[in-house]
C-alpha cells in the first residue's frame, strides 16, 4: 500500500511493480553480474542477464594476471599459507584509499 501511495504522488512515468522475490533481473555480464545470476540460479530463481556486449565477461577479461584471493581452496590445495591479513596488507600498500572496504574485499575473497 505504501509504494502504491508513493508511485501515485510521482510522475506518471514512475511505475511501481512487484517483483517476485524468486526472479531477477542482472545488469552486467562481468565476473559480479555473472556470480550474482549463478547464485539466483543456484537457490532455484529464475535470472536474466543483460549486457551491453555481445559477449559476457566485462572488465573482468582483462584480468590477465588472475583475480586475488587469500586463503583460498587452491592455495591451500597446494600448500600455499595466505591469510586474509596478508591480503589485507598487500592491499592497502598497494594504494587502496578506503581500509574498511579492503577488509570487507579481502575478508571474503577466500
Amino acid at each position: 500500500f505504501e509504494r502504491h501511495r508513493w508511485a501515485s504522488r510521482h510522475s506518471e512515468s514512475t511505475m511501481a511493480t512487484v517483483f517476485p522475490s524468486n526472479q531477477g533481473i542482472v545488469v552486467g555480464g562481468g565476473l559480479a553480474g555473472v556470480s550474482a545470476a549463478n547464485q539466483l540460479l543456484e537457490c532455484g530463481g529464475r535470472v536474466v542477464l543483460v549486457d551491453k556486449s555481445s559477449f559476457c565477461g566485462g572488465n573482468s577479461t582483462k584480468a590477465t594476471s588472475g583475480i586475488n584471493g587469500s586463503a583460498t581452496k587452491a592455495q591451500k590445495a597446494a600448500g600455499i599459507d595466505d591469510s586474509v591479513e596478508l591480503f589485507t596488507n598487500d592491499t592497502l600498500k598497494g594504494g587502496a584509499k578506503k581500509p574498511e572496504v579492503v577488509k570487507v574485499l579481502c575478508g571474503n575473497s577466500g
